[in-house]
């Protein structure tokens, strides 16, 4: 199962490499906040097809996506880079707050 998520670091890392940074930033906080907004509406709406849907095709987090294909010191490296890259979503989230003040 390593092999689905270093396919997914490559593709980042090229990702990266051709365009912006800020891009792809804001891209996985994108969506980091759509899957955490689908697992929400699954759990707190009352109607079990959407839930079943929603709990069969889409995951809860990139971070549950690290943790269910990854393991070992592997998963932390990751865990720690998407939580190095959540700061860096949310320093440019402020600084874009206080460029509009």
């Amino acid at each position: 199962m390593d092999v689905v998520v270093i396919i997914l670091v490559i593709i980042a890392i090229a990702v990266m490499i051709f365009k912006k940074f800020s891009s792809v930033v804001y891209y996985i906080g994108i969506v980091d906040i759509f899957l955490r907004v689908l697992d929400f509406i699954a759990n707190n709406i009352p109607v079990p097809v959407v839930t079943n849907f929603i709990n069969s095709y889409f995951p809860d987090s990139i971070t549950h996506i690290i943790e269910m294909y990854s393991s070992g010191i592997f998963t932390t490296v990751l865990l720690w880079a998407l939580c190095i890259i959540y700061i860096i979503l949310l320093s440019y989230l402020i600084r874009t707050f206080w460029k509009k003040k």
